[in-house]
């Protein structure tokens, strides 16, 4: 940690006094909690234990990453407002050279509740020059991308509504229609890029005073300051202050021993180290922000003009995933929340299911158009089987039945039954 004088020290606990209506979403024990920036007053929000990281919205409206690559829009007080999948959650790994999406990781909601971002990895196998399925022996090109997606809270969203917003991940929104996003995915890159949702790319930052690039970036609602993770083990946490617009900036020259005059878009005021920094989240009045390490969350204050400031108070022990809005802590002991069985579509047809004989029984086709789980229950005989659907969404079932048996079959897929009958 830094050393700092009583002084400083005095003045950043001064600064650090946050706003009464203010709250910071966490997650502890795989539970979602909300604290003041204090950490005086706590609330748990959820009880089922299966969350890794949460993020909220102005109103107070919460996203939390979920088992099974699903998001979980969660009300103040812990009911699942929408369970759903994204166009990258395609099963678990499977072994062998297959092209496959990693994620949803980070999901970020937006000011206004409407939208999330997350960010996503990609492996892919490519043949190269000596390089292909018909070489022997056969071998492939490994290639990882990475980027960002967007879907809207109330469920699935195609690719194709917001645009794969590739290259650069730890997505913030700086408004509601406007992400600002780090961590490039290719060297001679600015550190950090702005992106209208449907619009180009929009380079703003690099720091050349780096180690391996700066991630986790945000910046103040007001444009000014600016916090983010450097170092080659993310041993530095910076706190700069921004000396233009960011939009419009001029871009950084990368061309080695380039000529041009390259001008910073923020200057760094002072840095924390001692520490393995894990996530940042700015408070909206961008004044101070939130940190995460292995010890917990730490609050620390921005003193104004660009004058150092220290560590911070260490306000929740063994918490992770810090987010910091301006809506209030309950008050009141939320309920414990009613988790789905099922991810849903907002508008998802309802599931079809066919059934055809064959030897030995008959078999049951359904048809549902999103991944997820199923139950299909035979009568007679009370016979059930729970079976996952994969991107296909479609999957067929094999029962055994006696000739001539008349059956019934119901299957349950995201809250909706149909059934079929069928002499066997």
């Amino acid at each position: 940690m830094l050393r700092l004088s009583l002084l400083t020290v005095a003045l950043t606990l001064a600064l650090a006094t946050p706003a009464l209506a203010d709250s910071i979403a966490y997650v502890q024990g795989g539970n979602v909690f909300l604290a003041t920036p204090d950490g005086a007053r706590k609330v748990q929000v959820t009880s089922t234990g299966i969350y890794s990281s949460v993020s909220q919205a102005d109103d107070g409206t919460m996203v939390a990453l979920a088992p099974g690559e699903r998001l979980h829009k969660l009300s103040r007080d812990g009911k699942v407002l929408a369970d759903f999948l994204t166009p990258i959650s395609d099963g678990a790994p499977t072994a062998g050279p297959v092209n496959k999406f990693h994620g949803p990781f980070n999901p970020q909601i937006s000011p206004d509740g409407t939208k999330v971002a997350y960010e996503y990895f990609n492996d892919s196998y490519e043949s190269a020059p000596g390089c292909s399925e018909t070489t022997v022996p056969p071998c492939v090109a490994y290639k990882l991308s990475k980027g960002t997606l967007v879907s809207n809270t109330d469920g699935f969203t195609p690719f194709d509504t917001y645009g794969l917003l590739s290259g650069w991940i730890w997505p913030t929104w700086l408004d509601n229609q406007t992400l600002l996003r780090s961590d490039p995915a290719g060297i001679l890159n600015d550190d950090a890029v702005i992106n209208q949702l449907g619009g180009p790319i929009d380079r703003w930052f690099y720091d050349n005073n780096q180690g391996l690039g700066v991630i986790s970036m945000e910046l103040s609602r007001d444009l000014t300051n600016v916090i983010g993770i450097a170092g080659f083990s993310d041993e530095k946490l910076r706190v700069y202050r921004a000396t233009m617009s960011p939009f419009g900036a001029p871009d950084w020259d990368h061309t080695p021993f380039t000529n041009k005059v390259n001008v910073p878009t923020a200057q760094q005021c002072w840095e924390l180290t001692g520490a393995k920094y894990l996530s940042t989240s700015m408070a909206p009045t961008g004044k101070a922000f939130a940190y995460g390490t292995a010890d917990g969350v730490y609050t620390t204050a921005i003193p104004d003009n660009c004058a150092p400031g220290g560590p911070g108070t260490l306000v929740l022990p063994g918490a992770k995933s810090p987010d910091w809005g301006p809506a209030d802590v309950p008050t009141a002991t939320p309920a414990q929340p009613t988790q789905p069985t099922q991810p849903t579509r907002p508008g998802a047809s309802k599931p079809k299911l066919k059934l055809a004989k064959r030897k030995g029984g008959f078999s049951a086709t359904l048809t549902t158009g999103a991944a997820g789980k199923a139950t299909l229950k035979v009568t007679p005989g009370g016979k059930k089987k729970s079976v996952t659907i994969g991107k296909s969404g479609k999957v067929t079932v094999t029962f055994k039945a006696k000739r001539g048996t008349r059956v019934t079959v119901k299957a349950t897929f995201g809250g909706q039954t149909v059934s079929a009958k069928l002499r066997a």
